[in-house]
């Protein structure tokens, strides 16, 4: 599967939804669930059980961390917070950790 989360429609509203795709096959995007919190410009790092959304901005920057199990449907969970509130920032992962880093808090973040 492949999940797509949060956004900002053109009126300025932030976003809470997930969508899935599965990659093996063509076809539209279907309803995952939602984030414990609207949000764009988060990042997003996944194992092939877990993913994870982090950070993001919803009238402020975010500091939330998200998780989905991938292989079933159903909303996201609180998994904890960065270190620093940041959009725009990137991840990446294994099948073990994963990491988040750079962004913007209101000003680069070198974390």
């Amino acid at each position: 599967r492949g999940i797509f989360a949060g956004g900002e429609t053109a009126s300025t509203s932030f976003v809470d939804t997930i969508d899935y795709i599965t990659i093996g096959s063509t076809g539209n995007a279907t309803d995952f669930g939602n984030l414990t919190l609207a949000r764009t410009f988060e990042a997003g790092a996944a194992s092939a059980t877990r993913g994870v959304i982090a950070g993001g901005y919803n009238d402020s920057y975010q500091n939330v961390i998200d998780y989905v199990t991938i292989a079933s449907t159903g909303d996201a969970t609180d998994f904890g917070d960065l270190t620093v509130a940041r959009a725009s920032l990137a991840g990446t992962s294994n099948t073990t950790r994963a990491i988040f880093g750079g962004g913007d808090s209101g000003s680069a973040v070198m974390k």
